[in-house]
């Protein structure tokens, strides 16, 4: 049986196959003989029996077809001509060998039509040698436009199939996307929030005996601090509601916000001096945002790993760009695993806005996070 299943397969034969053939087999015997003939012909059976493999070898079962209707000449009968037919629809469908099937099938239709000029008759109201064209022809071209049809939806088929990928992969890359800012942002915030923290409590475990009244000052620094990333952490993870539900955000901070960042971070003890540069303009919401949380980051770093060194944070304004520049004089710069992940946070920024970005050691002592981030000016 595996066999007889292995062998069906390889010659494409399906089980209408089986059964259009056996079907009109046994039709052709029970008709008998045509109806100018008084004996039944078995080579009429050479229109009905091949058509089993008729997908295999489309033009080789028209061909016996012809044959068939050749020996059998007037013995031919119903069956047998559905039989023609089929065999010409299976060489319009067949797109392997659209003009070799094109010219067999002509050359059929020629053939046959030559017997019946030869006096072979035909119950059909037209002219005896135009009947094989008219029937194998329309035949043929019945099989071209279910062929092309069946084209048609395969090639829909693909193409919807290639947009549900193309869909996929954008919604994945959209997720990955939104995953890295959410990171980014988680980041930026904790990262900021918890290094003033740490800075302050430390000063005030050293100051708390000595003097109660600064560490008290360095501890309300640190609950506004928790209090300020607590706040962020809620309208960051708000967007994650199981409900769908868009959450209610404050607007995020940017340039504008900076002095409010820059005392905070001398309140950690970080000697801090903002610059603004050049003329003052409303920034695009995203490069504001940006610019702000470099300055964030380039500062938390710094007080960090600086040592307590004057820092510098100048932004300068220009026609198309807005350029970040934080330098400090810190004798010490360990790269720590913080400054890896800060780093890499801010060069996913910069790089979504086509910009620069230069980090590194200075050459008279510290370190410096230098940022180009070009504006987008409307036409």
């Amino acid at each position: 049986m595996g066999r007889i299943v292995g062998v069906a397969r390889s010659l494409q034969i399906g089980w209408i196959d089986v059964l259009i053939a056996v079907g009109l087999s046994a039709l052709a015997i029970a008709e008998g003989s045509g109806i100018d003939s008084g004996d039944f012909s078995p080579a009429v059976l050479l229109c009905t029996a091949p058509l089993v493999v008729r997908r295999r070898w489309p033009i080789p079962v028209l061909l016996a077809a012809l044959f068939g209707f050749s020996i059998a000449g007037n013995a031919s009968n119903l069956a047998s001509l559905a039989g023609g037919l089929i065999a010409a629809v299976s060489v319009g469908l067949d797109e392997r060998h659209p003009v070799l099937g094109t010219i067999a099938v002509a050359a059929v239709a020629t053939g046959i039509a030559l017997e019946f000029g030869r006096g072979a008759y035909t119950q059909l109201p037209i002219p005896g040698f135009l009947a094989p064209f008219l029937l194998i022809g329309a035949a043929f071209l019945a099989g071209r436009v279910i062929a092309d049809r069946q084209q048609q939806l395969k090639q829909q088929r693909d193409r919807a199939n290639e947009l549900e990928r193309l869909h996929d992969v954008a919604v994945k890359a959209a997720a990955e996307a939104e995953r890295r800012h959410i990171a980014r942002e988680l980041h930026d915030v904790i990262a900021h929030s918890v290094g003033v923290m740490v800075v302050q409590a430390g000063a005030a475990r050293h100051i708390l005996t000595q003097k109660p009244d600064a560490a008290r000052e360095s501890l309300l620094a640190v609950e506004a601090s928790g209090h300020e990333a607590m706040a962020e952490l809620r309208r960051l993870l708000g967007v994650l509601n199981e409900n769908g539900e868009a959450a209610p955000m404050s607007p995020q901070s940017g340039v504008g916000a900076l002095e409010s960042l820059v005392s905070r971070i001398r309140e950690a003890g970080l000697p801090v001096e903002l610059r603004l540069e050049g003329e003052r303009r409303p920034l695009p919401p995203g490069v504001d945002v940006a610019a702000y949380r470099i300055v964030q980051e380039a500062l938390t770093i710094a007080l960090k790993y600086a040592g307590g060194a004057p820092t510098q944070a100048v932004i300068r304004y220009s026609g198309e760009a807005i350029d970040i520049e934080v330098v400090d004089e810190g004798e010490v710069r360990t790269a720590g695993e913080g400054i890896g992940r800060g780093l890499t946070g801010m060069r996913e920024r910069v790089a979504l806005f086509g910009g620069t970005l230069d980090t590194g050691r200075r050459e008279g002592g510290g370190y410096a996070v230098r940022a180009h981030l070009p504006i987008e000016t409307k036409k």
